[in-house]
C-alpha cells in the first residue's frame, strides 16, 4: 500500500468523527485506544496537561549547571514492542545516557527526572496491532489516524530537539513501523502461498 503520509485532518476529534460516519456511529476498541492517546497528547499542548513532556520542557526543572549551551543533554529513543510504541528520553551524564537517576542528583541536567520511575515520555498502546489491522482491513479513518499519529510524533520530536540538547535520536518512526509491518504481512502471505 503506497501512502502519502500527509494527514488531511488537524486533530484526532475530526478523525473520530470520520470513523463514526463510516461505521454508523460505532468506534472499534482498537481505534479508540489510539485516538484517546492522541487526544491526550493534543491536550498536553492545548490545555497544559501535566506530563513527562511538560516536565522536560519546563526550564524550572532544569539543573542549568549541568546543561550544554543552556539545554539539558538527552538521548531520544523510539521503541515499538507488542504492547506499545514508546518514546523514551534519557538524560546524558558524563557522556553516558542514564536510565536511572536519583532525584536531585548533583550531576543530572534535570532536578528530579528519573526515566526508570517516570517511564516513557509518550506511550501509544497496541500501535503495532492497530497497524496490522489497518493494513489487513482498515478504512480511510484508520489510515488517517496513523498518518496523524506519525505527524504528531514527528512534531513532538522537533519540539524536543529545538528545546533540549538532543545528542542522539534513534528508532523507527510510525511510518517506518508501518512499512515494516506491511512487509512482514507480505512475507507471511508469500510463505503461505
Amino acid at each position: 500500500m503506497q501512502l502519502d503520509w500527509t494527514c488531511r485532518f488537524g486533530n484526532a476529534k475530526a478523525i473520530l468523527q470520520l470513523k463514526k460516519s463510516l461505521n454508523l456511529g460505532e468506534v472499534p476498541h482498537h481505534f479508540q485506544i489510539i485516538a484517546n492517546k492522541l487526544l491526550e497528547l493534543e491536550g498536553t499542548f492545548s490545555d497544559g496537561f501535566d506530563s513527562n513532556i511538560t516536565y522536560l520542557l519546563n526550564k524550572k526543572n532544569w539543573n542549568l549547571t549541568n546543561c550544554t549551551d543552556g539545554k539539558p543533554p538527552v538521548i531520544l529513543k523510539k521503541h515499538c514492542h507488542q504492547y506499545a510504541f514508546d518514546l523514551h528520553c534519557f538524560p546524558v551524564i558524563n557522556d553516558e545516557p542514564q536510565a536511572q537517576i536519583k532525584p536531585f542528583a548533583a550531576n543530572s541536567p534535570f532536578k528530579e527526572y528519573n526515566p526508570a520511575s517516570l517511564g516513557p515520555v509518550l506511550s501509544i498502546p497496541k500501535l503495532q496491532d492497530f497497524i496490522a489491522i489497518t493494513i489487513r482491513c482498515g478504512d480511510e479513518a484508520d489510515i488517517e489516524l496513523l498518518k496523524y499519529a506519525h505527524m504528531l510524533i514527528e512534531q513532538l520530536l522537533q519540539l524536543l530537539q529545538a528545546s533540549l540538547q538532543v545528542i542522539e535520536s534513534s528508532g523507527q518512526s510510525i511510518q517506518g513501523l508501518f512499512l515494516s509491518v506491511e512487509q512482514e504481512i507480505k512475507d507471511m502471505k508469500t510463505m503461505g502461498a
